[in-house]
């Protein structure tokens, strides 16, 4: 008996030691395969909506910088969206710039390199500035009426509370799977965050 279940023993072990076969590697390898095909679009699929969020939240951030500062200084500020000619997608950049005055110069075009943005005796002065590649997100601003001096351009003036720009709006985009979040900006100058697909969760549809 005692040899009987030694012989046994020594079976398993046998067949342990000997590893997996080709057909057990094969059925492991397509279990893995699966479950990676499920995983990984749901991993990109988080990884650009924190990232579009991440953006929107920058784009906040620069709004609300130029309306406290304006409060603050009783000096109107100019924020500037300038849409980069880069055709090479990557290269190209979305901006936005904060500075003293509206000027339609070409040497305060916010996608050009920070040592030689407005430069010049009587150019704005730069505030603040926020660049960002467009390789895995990107931001355009929008309006339904610019001011008359610029495109591009809000104004944020104290004696006024809020913008010069009527239907005013950022959209914010990643570029691999369209997650979209809209940054808009009423006539008060409040900044307002709102999904324009109604499909990003925690934000309300746009309007």
């Amino acid at each position: 008996m005692l040899a009987e279940v030694s012989m046994a023993e020594v079976s398993r072990l046998r067949r342990w030691t000997q590893g997996l076969t080709l057909v057990e590697v094969m059925i492991g390898v397509g279990v893995l395969a699966i479950l990676i095909a499920v995983a990984v679009p749901s991993m990109m699929d988080l990884l650009e909506r924190r990232r579009v969020i991440a953006t929107a939240n920058e784009v906040i951030g620069v709004l609300n910088y130029a309306r406290a500062e304006t409060n603050a200084t009783n000096t109107a500020l100019v924020v500037r969206f300038d849409p980069d000619p880069e055709t090479d997608p990557s290269k190209a950049l979305s901006c936005v710039a904060v500075t003293t005055k509206e000027t339609a110069s070409n040497s305060c075009k916010c996608y050009l390199p920070e040592a030689t943005l407005c430069q010049g005796a009587f150019a704005p002065r730069l505030l603040r500035l926020y660049k960002l590649p467009k390789t895995n997100v990107k931001f355009a601003a929008s309006a339904a009426h610019w001011n008359a001096t610029a495109e591009n351009q809000i104004k944020f003036t104290r004696d006024q509370g809020g913008i010069v720009a009527q239907g005013f709006q950022v959209d914010v985009v990643g570029t691999k799977r369209g997650h979209a979040l809209r940054v808009e900006v009423n006539p008060a100058g409040r900044v307002i965050v709102c999904a324009p697909n109604g499909d990003f969760s925690g934000y309300a549809k746009c309007s």
